[in-house]
């Protein structure tokens, strides 16, 4: 089941750190900045949960459940290793096949998790979803993962949207609030846009790597391919195909890279894969401010 089809358009004007196509929701919702997305998350879960048929799980076993407002659904094979306390006092938690919930969960919806994912002493609230095969711990707040995120340490993530691969070190954190208040400015790629939300963390393209203790300002941009070990907290942007903040990525490394993290999940990479990141590198490459 799947949420949020996107495609990497190819043509470098059209080129978004994630763009989505709604095309269900088209008639209903219009998503016009990839920020949008964060304001309208929770308004896009009850419209899923409205036209879902399923039936809501009577296994309830090291489940505690406090709320009636939502329902909650389990797939198969959901294995629980701890308790986890899911609250409906907001909305419904969707939890799908082959889920693993090891030690102490706390989740509160409206909430959606990808098949195959582990949720591992993770404190979720809600709306937020994740995708297939996510690893998650730590706290998580009002916020969207892709595919194959590993976020299984401490730390906080909180009005973000996370991109496919990205792998967050430990103590990765980000902030979504200002000191003084004021709405939070993103960058579209050509300027800064004022978001007009007082809260909103960041925005990080797929297979982005952080080191540990990696702290994230205020709608920061981090485009796709990056590896991020520097202090970045004075960023506001960082390039794709960074190294560090100030370096690019060496494009073979890279390529070796994605193939040995895709691997561990019996993934690789195919040619076309490969060539559109040999394209985008070339024209990022180019440009003089790295």
């Amino acid at each position: 089941m799947n949420l949020f089809p996107f495609s990497l358009t190819k043509d470098k004007e059209d080129i978004k750190i994630i763009d989505f196509n709604f095309v269900s929701l088209k008639p209903l919702l219009k998503i016009e900045y990839t920020f949008e997305i964060i304001k309208n998350l929770e308004r896009i879960l009850e419209l899923f949960f409205d036209n879902l048929t399923l039936t809501p799980s009577l296994d309830m076993q090291h489940i505690i459940l406090i709320g009636k407002k939502g329902k909650l659904f389990l797939g198969k094979n959901v294995h629980i290793e701890g308790v986890t306390i899911v609250n409906l006092s907001k909305g419904s938690v969707f939890i799908s096949d082959n889920i693993t919930l090891k030690n102490f969960n706390s989740i509160e919806g409206p909430v959606y998790i990808g098949e195959g994912s582990t949720l591992d002493s993770s404190t979720i609230r809600g709306p937020f979803v994740c995708g297939k095969v996510c690893k998650i711990s730590g706290e998580i707040e009002e916020s969207l993962f892709f595919d194959y995120v590993n976020k299984h340490h401490y730390g906080f993530i909180g009005h973000s949207i996370v991109g496919s691969w990205v792998n967050l070190g430990a103590g990765t954190t980000n902030s979504d609030l200002k000191n003084n208040y004021s709405t939070i400015k993103v960058f579209d790629g050509k300027d800064y846009v004022d978001t007009r939300m007082q809260k909103f963390g960041c925005i990080i393209g797929d297979h982005v790597k952080t080191s540990i203790g990696t702290m994230i300002n205020t709608g920061t941009v981090i485009g796709p391919f990056s590896n991020i070990f520097q202090d970045i907290r004075d960023k506001k942007y960082i390039k794709p195909f960074s190294w560090g903040n100030e370096k690019i990525y060496e494009k073979e490394k890279l390529i070796d890279d994605i193939k040995k993290v895709m691997a561990r999940r019996d993934l690789s990479p195919d040619e076309e894969f490969i060539r559109r990141i040999s394209n985008l590198y070339e024209i990022y490459s180019s440009e003089s401010t790295f």
